[in-house]
C-alpha cells in the first residue's frame, strides 16, 4: 500500500452483497441478506483481501444488510486486526453520491479507505472521481480508485484511475454461469450445419464475457472455459475447411491458434499449483515442497503468468483478432460455406475422426513417446467438439468420449506436473529433496499410460446415409 508521501490515495468501494425482500414488514433499513448475498461474502471476502481493501480503515453504512456484509467477510477472514478498523455511521446509510462525496473530503485517514455501502450513491461517487466511468456496480462488487491527491479535501471530479473493478461473477465462475444464457444453435429446430450459424456466434461472444475474469485470475475455471471456446470454435472451422476447401477459413483458423498458444503457459502452472495444494497436504512431502522453495517459486511463476495473460488480451493484436473472428462468425460469407454442406457432412467428418483416433489408438504401445499419447488426446477432444454439434448422437456415446477425455488427461496434467518439477529440481533442488515426489510422478504417469493402452476402439454411432463422395477430414 502507498503513504500519502506518495501522493496517492486508495479508495475502495464495496456495495453490499445481495437482500432480500422477502418480508414486506421490514424497513429498508432493516433488510438482511439473502442466500446469495451469503454466497457473494464467501466469494468476495478473500478477492478483496488480495487486493488490499481491507489494509487501512473501513467505514460502513450502519443498514442491516450492510453491517451483516462486513461482519460475514470478517468472520471469513484471517484478519486479526481488522475489527478495530471498521466503523459503522448512519451517514453512510445514503442513496447520494453527493452525501458521500463532502463525507469524503472531511476524512483524514493517512492512505486508504474503503467505504462499504449501496447504490446509486456508490456508483455516483465512482463516475464522479473516474476519468472513465463504469457502467455498473452489482452486489457484492468493488471499485478501486487511485487517487493522485495528499489529502481527501482535494479531491476533484475526473481525476481518479480505475485500479480493478471486481464483481461475484468474475471472482467466481459458479457465480458468472449462474447468468449466462444457452447455446441458441442447441435450442432451435433445424439441421446440425444450420444451427452452427447460431452457436458459433454465441460461443464467441461468450469468449469475451470470459476475458475480464480470465485475466483477473482470481478462479482459473475462467481460463479453461475460455481455452474450451478456442478449441471448439477451432475445431469447427478446421473441419469445414477439410470439408469445403474455403480459404477464406484459414485466417480465422489461424488466430485461434495463435490465441489459444498464448493461454498455455498459464493453465499448465494453474493446473500445477492446484496439484502443489494438494501435495502440501500430504505429509510425505509438505516438509520437502517448503525446504526446496518449490511453493513460492511456482506461485511467483503462476502470478508472472497470469499478468502476462493479462497484459495479452489487452493488446491491439488480440483486439484486432476478436474484432476480426466476430466478423467473420457473424458473417454472410460463413453462412454461405454452412449452407454449401448437406445434413450429413458433420456425421461424416465425425466417422472420419474416430476412424483416425482409433488407428492412432491400435498403434499405440509401450514403447510409443509421449507424443502420441498427446496427439490422441487431441484427435479426441476434436471428436467430441464435433458430437457437441449433433444432438441426434445417443447419450451413451457422449458419456464414453467424457470418460476418456478424462483419462487422457489426466495423462496430460501428469507429464506436465513431472516437466515442471524434474525442471525445478534441476534449477533449484541440488539435494534431491524432491525425489520422492518426481518418483511418484513418474509411477502415477506410467500408470496413465497403462490406462489409455487398455482402452478399446471407439465405436462409433449408427452411421448415417452419405451423399456423394466422403472427403477425407485431415487432423
Amino acid at each position: 500500500m502507498t503513504d500519502s508521501k506518495t501522493s496517492m490515495k486508495h479508495l475502495f468501494l464495496i456495495r453490499h452483497g445481495k437482500s432480500s425482500w422477502s418480508d414486506a414488514s421490514l424497513e429498508d433499513w432493516e433488510r438482511p441478506l439473502n442466500k446469495r448475498g451469503q454466497r457473494q461474502l464467501t466469494v468476495m471476502a478473500p478477492a478483496l483481501q488480495g487486493i488490499g481493501a481491507f489494509d487501512g480503515a473501513v467505514y460502513a453504512s450502519n443498514a442491516l444488510r450492510t453491517r451483516k456484509t462486513v461482519e460475514g467477510m470478517l468472520a471469513i477472514l484471517d484478519e486479526p486486526s481488522l475489527a478495530q478498523r471498521i466503523t459503522f455511521k448512519s451517514r453512510l446509510y445514503t442513496f447520494s453520491g453527493d452525501v458521500l462525496w463532502k463525507w469524503l473530503r472531511k476524512r483524514r485517514d493517512k492512505s486508504a479507505i474503503t467505504l462499504v455501502g449501496h447504490n446509486p450513491a456508490l456508483l455516483e461517487l465512482a463516475n464522479r472521481l473516474l476519468r472513465h466511468p463504469i457502467g455498473t456496480l452489482p452486489t457484492g462488487g468493488c471499485v478501486h480508485i487511485l487517487l493522485p491527491i495528499q489529502h481527501w479535501r482535494d479531491i476533484e471530479p475526473e481525476t481518479g484511475a480505475l485500479a480493478t473493478c471486481l464483481k461475484p461473477a468474475w471472482v467466481s465462475y459458479t457465480e458468472f454461469q449462474r447468468k449466462q444464457s444457452g447455446d441458441p444453435g442447441k435450442k432451435a429446430n433445424g439441421t446440425s450445419l444450420r444451427n452452427l450459424g447460431l452457436s458459433l456466434p454465441h460461443l464467441m461472444d461468450r469468449l469475451e464475457t470470459l476475458e475480464s475474469p480470465a485475466a483477473l485470475g482470481f478462479d482459473p475455471e475462467f481460463l479453461h472455459q475460455y481455452r474450451i471456446i478456442i478449441r471448439k470454435v477451432r475445431a469447427v472451422l478446421e473441419t469445414l475447411f477439410a470439408l469445403s476447401g474455403d480459404k477464406a477459413l484459414k485466417a480465422p483458423i489461424k488466430r485461434l491458434r495463435r490465441q489459444a498458444r498464448a493461454t498455455s503457459a498459464l493453465r499448465d502452472l494453474d493446473v500445477f499449483n492446484e496439484a502443489l495444494a494438494d501435495w502440501l497436504g500430504d505429509a510425505e512431502f509438505q516438509d520437502a515442497l517448503q525446504a526446496s522453495g518449490a511453493v513460492g517459486a511456482f506461485r511467483e511463476r503462476q502470478r508472472a503468468a497470469q499478468a502476462a495473460f493479462a497484459r495479452h488480451i489487452d493488446t491491439r493484436e488480440y483486439r484486432d483478432d476478436r474484432e476480426a473472428l466476430q466478423d467473420f462468425l457473424h458473417s454472410r460469407r460463413l453462412e454461405a460455406i454452412l449452407g454449401s454442406q448437406d445434413k450429413h457432412r458433420i456425421r461424416e467428418a465425425l466417422d472420419a475422426r474416430i476412424a483416425d483416433h482409433n488407428a492412432r489408438l491400435v498403434a499405440l504401445s509401450d514403447l510409443s513417446p509421449d507424443e502420441d499419447f498427446h496427439r490422441l488426446r487431441k484427435c479426441l477432444k476434436r471428436i467430441r467438439y464435433l458430437a457437441d454439434l449433433d444432438r441426434a448422437l445417443p447419450a451413451a456415446f457422449r458419456k464414453d468420449l467424457k470418460q476418456r477425455q478424462t483419462i487422457l488427461g489426466n495423462f496430460q496434467d501428469r507429464q506436465v506436473q513431472l516437466s515442471l518439477m524434474l525442471a525445478y529440481q534441476q534449477e533449484a533442488d541440488p539435494e534431491g529433496r524432491l525425489s520422492s515426489l518426481a518418483e511418484r510422478l513418474s509411477g502415477q504417469k506410467q500408470a496413465d499410460r497403462q490406462r489409455i493402452l487398455t482402452l478399446d476402439v471407439i465405436d462409433a454411432p449408427e452411421p448415417v446415409t452419405r451423399t456423394g463422395r466422403a472427403r477425407t477430414i485431415g487432423v
